[in-house]
């Protein structure tokens, strides 16, 4: 994926080169790139979300990780952070919208796996918070502190949502075993 990721840049560079203004020309490319694969993103969302789909502890982890870790490095590395408090009302805001969405889902035993479907509150909570990640960021005008309150949002939606969603499989294995009556 990385690589076609590179070729893809690559080719964008190469046949930016053909135009007068190759940056400017690379950056439209790019964008429209960009744009392309929200609308598939969108497009994918929209077939898919009612399909079942297996709860993973360990992927759930796995994301968890990647969201904080991406988080915590942009934070230490950013030159302009948003006030504390800022930054702690966006986190917390993120965690339970993040954890709202996690409940909009049907959550079941199939077999020896535990899925999880999305419903139609799943899919309007989505939409939801993905019109107010780009809202936040549109409104941001390239501040870096604005942009990284909307990080901790993502963040939060992150943690709220993979919380609950543990907390949800656990719940599901304890209802699906069978009860031992002691005699």
């Amino acid at each position: 994926m990385t690589g076609m990721a590179f070729v893809g840049v690559l080719l964008i560079a190469v046949a930016s080169l053909f135009s007068a203004q190759p940056a400017v020309t690379f950056f439209r490319i790019l964008s429209l790139a960009g744009t392309a694969l929200v609308v598939l993103s969108v497009a994918m969302m929209i077939v898919t979300f009612r399909k079942a789909r297996a709860l993973v502890p360990g992927a759930l982890l796995v994301s968890l990780s990647t969201a904080l870790v991406v988080c915590g490095v942009q934070l230490v590395v950013a030159a302009d952070r948003p006030a504390p408090v800022t930054g702690l009302l966006a986190l917390a805001a993120g965690t339970l919208l993040g954890a709202g969405w996690a409940r909009t889902s049907t959550v079941f035993v199939d077999g020896d796996m535990v899925r999880s479907r999305g419903t139609a509150w799943y899919l309007a909570v989505w939409a939801g918070t993905f019109l107010l990640n780009q809202l936040m960021a549109l409104s941001a005008g390239g501040s870096p502190a604005t942009g990284l309150s909307v990080l901790l949002v993502g963040t939060g939606i992150a943690t709220g949502n993979t919380g609950v969603q543990l907390l949800r499989f656990r719940q599901a294995i304890a209802m699906a075993a069978p009860t031992h009556a002691v005699v």
